[in-house]
């Protein structure tokens, strides 16, 4: 079926082709069009996988066009592949043009003119008949034709060629040789989060959004129609694992799809139905049962099903991650079951695919020895695939038989599981309930567990009560008491170092001073290395930087010996080591050395790279680009979600609002701080981060000094907390969001740190003093804090009078803001908050918008067209995080609440006449 847009349509507005779609794609757009404007007989064409937006792009670049340039829309359908000129029908129909002629190319020429540009999609699925005349088109150079056409294969090599294309269709080699090419590549992992994030709104849960993402595989198509599903019937917030159980089947899911499961013939159907359920399987070999050879070659055919090597078999897979979802839609319960033991048969020879046979057999209702899924859980368990873990422990408690040891055993695993896939209420009721079943053991006579048991579940319910309610008194009460039934040596001392750090963590048994923290001589124990690791984090966010260093040097020596029980404890170390060195002036370094640490992380140790991710983000917002420090602290949530080692996801939370609030998404910010009032935060590093996220969107609504004021109350009551260098940097933060009243109420707790941070200071005295801080920008800058700099260059360049010195800070902060990313406008109106982080222009556009103005109004008002309003109004929702004019509305009535701009629209017209 062909489609014929209208003259104008905005794509902003459409829901099937929003701009989420179009993210990342902005460049190749512009190229495209600025092409164009500059050869009018140009050729484009444009290619990609499936799903990767390539009709989205052409309707955008169309929409970039104008009303003065004519343009006509072609489609390739695979319904009218075999029938001659049956793409070009609805377009001749509308030119007056008889396809049963023979002038049908001459009258497309007369029709067209000179000029015209004529967008074709889908060119892979044109008949040989169109594809000729769009040839022909090309050559003549009256027009410009923009083509796209599939890639031959899919993101991730899924076949997409022949086996995909419709009998009949042109093959995409017919395609014109000359001109522009562009290609659109998949989309990375971050702007699909990004997508996601944004369709599905209200923060959505982590997992969801990678859940969407892996399953999308690289397709914007299908991300869209995943996330609006999921928008339109939302999961539980602690929703985990597969999504096939919670999605509504729709066309729109199926027709995303590189190709229809349900139009395969049935034995194919049949094929992918036991591929769902199961999961890979090996082909029939030698009267060793497995999947149908023949079914699988026609479903490679088709390209629905992907085959390799593997133990010396063929195996076969679903060549698309999406295919077992839509598929499952369609498997009753009662086959499910019948596919399930059907698959369990078929690997029943292969030890690598131990884990899921056994899956299979329980879902069949086939039973299995409780201690061998006892087994399994504890690998799967220290594989850190919780999922799996936790539904082997469930088996193995319902399958115990009335063996309470056993029982207690698959009750503490699903406990563990839960804890780290972040379910806090049924991991607490679960950890109960293990010892509920390990005391009733003992009562009754019974096996009793062993000591080892005792040992590592009271380990792992301290971890929990203190990293996951943050509860570290609480822990050490809890292991205390499990303590007297352990009485073997060796596992005591198994839980003497988590013991201490939590001892630690809740201030039990710390000198009056941190100074008095003893850098150990020696190492003997792992408690000994747990108190030096806690001796060397305390330093570092309240003490001696020299006594953290040392401290941190004679760790890493000795943190090999005890890896086997402190795993952790050198990525421990070498994260109070990377932040002495920031704290103590070394930013670059400290950037460096976190960096290297990022990337030799293991992909399959989020905790370790969420701790990286996280540092790096405190370092970009401090001294650096807010830009890169807010997609870090995106990653690093994530990832801290998952397994949290140091404690860091509640800071990590709070910086992901500050970070928010810092890049203009204020709207994102204030829905964190509305879901946590200051009264509910009980960690320090967490309270202060959340004020400063707090202040932040209070400058930006007009009120930086209550903003200033405000934050100096949480910074003092941190530093008294022994937070002294985070304290002094969120300090500093405030002299950059009002310089004047920043200096004077952030001195006295400057003066606490300024060892530390000696540059800062001279920043704060030079402001008082009504001096030029130009040459501290310059010191700041070759310290490596590009941020501050800029700020401090702008704001001379704000106060000066002096005409030279005014154009030398605003050219040095122009170098700095090339140099780290950081876009800060140099210039603002009366009516525009000093943290907006809209431009002069989009300001008064957004405002006007707000107060329900159309674009032809605005477009009327300030001299431009309607498509320019309209392409600074998708730049400003972009900038906000909102996706409409009622959004709008609502985010710059909460900017401008109980400040001077409160009237929008009046603020727009006084902007207006400033530019008159």
């Amino acid at each position: 079926m062909s489609i014929h847009m209208p003259e104008t349509t905005s794509i902003t507005t459409r829901r099937d082709e929003t701009a989420e779609t179009l993210v990342g794609r902005t460049r190749q757009i512009d190229q495209v069009v600025h092409a164009i404007a500059a050869d009018p007989d140009l050729a484009v064409t444009i290619t990609g996988p499936r799903g990767t937006g390539r009709t989205a792009v052409l309707r955008a670049i169309r929409e970039r066009m104008g009303a003065a340039t004519p343009t006509y829309w072609v489609a390739g359908d695979r319904a009218l592949a075999s029938l001659p000129l049956g793409a070009l029908a609805p377009l001749l129909a509308e030119l007056d043009i008889d396809p049963a002629s023979e002038s049908v190319l001459v009258g497309l020429h007369r029709a067209l003119g000179g000029g015209a540009v004529v967008f074709v999609d889908d060119a892979h699925l044109l008949d040989e008949a169109s594809v000729g005349v769009v040839a022909q088109l090309v050559r003549s150079g009256d027009v410009s034709v923009v083509t796209s056409t599939v890639d031959e294969a899919g993101p991730h090599g899924h076949p997409t060629g022949p086996a995909a294309r419709p009998a009949g269709a042109a093959s995409p080699a017919t395609r014109p040789a000359d001109g522009l090419h562009l290609r659109l590549a998949p989309l990375d992992d971050a702007d699909q989060r990004l997508v996601v994030s944004t369709l599905l709104g209200a923060s959505p849960h982590p997992h969801t959004v990678e859940e969407i993402v892996r399953l999308a595989d690289g397709s914007t198509r299908i991300l869209v129609a995943l996330a609006e599903a999921v928008r339109d019937a939302p999961l539980p917030p602690d929703a985990h694992g597969s999504l096939s159980d919670r999605l509504t089947l729709s066309r729109a899911i199926i027709d995303a799809l590189p190709v229809d499961p349900f139009a395969a013939p049935e034995p194919v159907l049949d094929l992918l139905s036991l591929l769902a359920v199961c999961g890979p399987l090996p082909l029939e070999l030698a009267g060793e049962p497995g999947a149908s050879s023949r079914s699988a070659a026609d479903a490679e055919q088709l390209g629905m099903v992907r085959s390799y090597e593997e133990e010396g078999r063929r195996w076969v897979a679903l060549a698309h991650p999406m295919l077992e979802p839509v598929v499952l839609m369609d498997v009753s319960p009662l086959r499910r079951y019948d596919y399930c033991a059907a698959g369990a048969d078929m690997l029943s020879g292969s030890p690598a695919h131990r884990v899921r046979h056994t899956l299979l057999r329980l879902r069949a209702g086939i039973p299995v020895d409780p201690r061998e899924l006892d087994l399994l859980a504890r690998g799967e368990l220290r594989a850190q695939r919780y999922g799996t873990a936790l539904t082997l422990g469930e088996h193995a408690v319902l399958q115990s038989d009335g063996d309470a040891a056993l029982r207690a055993s698959g009750q503490a695993i699903r406990a563990q599981a839960a804890s780290q896939i972040g379910r806090i209420a049924e991991a607490t009721e679960w950890f109960a309930d293990a010892w509920a079943t390990a005391s009733e053991a003992a009562e009754e006579g019974a096996q009793e567990p062993s000591q080892e048991f005792f040992a590592r579940l009271a380990q792992a319910e301290g971890n929990h009560l203190a990293f996951r309610l943050l509860q570290p008194a609480t822990a050490v009460r809890r292991v205390e008491e499990i303590l007297t039934r352990i009485h073997d040596p060796r596992w005591r001392a198994f839980v003497d170092p988590d013991l201490v750090k939590w001892r630690l963590m809740a201030g039990e048994g710390l000198p009056e001073s941190v100074d008095e923290l003893p850098v150990l001589q020696s190492v003997e124990s792992p408690g000994d290395l747990n108190l030096l690791i806690m001796t060397a984090m305390i330093q570092t966010t309240g003490g001696s930087l020299e006594a953290a260093r040392t401290a941190t040097v004679r760790g890493l020596r000795e943190a090999e010996r005890f890896a086997d029980v402190l795993p952790n404890a050198r990525d421990l170390l070498t994260l109070s080591d990377v932040l002495a060195r920031a704290f103590g002036g070394d930013v670059a370094g400290a950037r460096t050395q976190a960096r290297e640490e990022l990337a030799a992380a293991d992909a399959g140790n989020p905790s370790a790279r969420g701790m990286w991710e996280f540092v790096l983000a405190i370092v970009e917002l401090h001294a650096g680009c807010p830009a890169r420090g807010w997609k870090l602290i995106v990653d690093a949530r994530r990832d801290l979600l998952w397994r949290d080692i140091a404690g860091l996801l509640p800071t990590a939370e709070a910086v992901h609002a500050a970070l928010a609030a810092r890049t203009g998404r204020f709207a994102v910010a204030r829905r964190w701080l509305d879901r946590h009032p200051a009264d509910t935060i009980a960690d320090p590093k967490a309270a202060l981060y959340a004020q400063l996220a707090r202040a932040w969107v209070t400058a930006a609504a007009g009120r930086p000094g209550f903003a200033v004021r405000a934050l100096a109350t949480v910074v003092s009551e941190a530093i008294d907390r022994g937070q002294l260098y985070l304290g002094a940097l969120c300090a500093y933060e405030g002299v950059r969001i009002e310089p004047v009243v920043g200096a004077s109420v952030m001195l006295p707790h400057l003066m606490r740190a300024q060892h530390a941070f000696p540059t800062q200071l001279a920043h704060v005295r030079v402001v008082l003093a009504r001096g030029d801080t130009l040459p501290v920008a310059k010191d700041l800058a070759d310290a490596g804090l590009l941020g501050p700099a800029i700020d401090a260059a702008r704001w001379c360049a704000e106060t000066t009078k002096d005409r030279a010195l005014q154009s030398e800070a605003t050219r040095l902060a122009d170098a700095w803001t090339v140099r780290t990313g950081v876009a800060i406008a140099p210039r603002r109106t009366d009516t525009q908050p000093r943290m907006t982080p809209l431009t002069d222009r989009e300001w008064q556009l957004a405002s006007g918008a707000a107060s329900l103005r159309t674009s032809a109004e605005l477009a009327a008002e300030y001299g431009i067209s309607v498509r320019t309003v309209d392409n600074h109004l998708a730049r400003i929702y972009r900038k906000l995080g909102i996706a409409s004019r009622r959004e709008l509305a609502a985010e710059l009535g909460a900017l401008s609440a109980e400040n001077p701009y409160s009237n929008v629209r009046e603020g727009a017209e006084r902007g207006s006449r400033k530019y008159s």
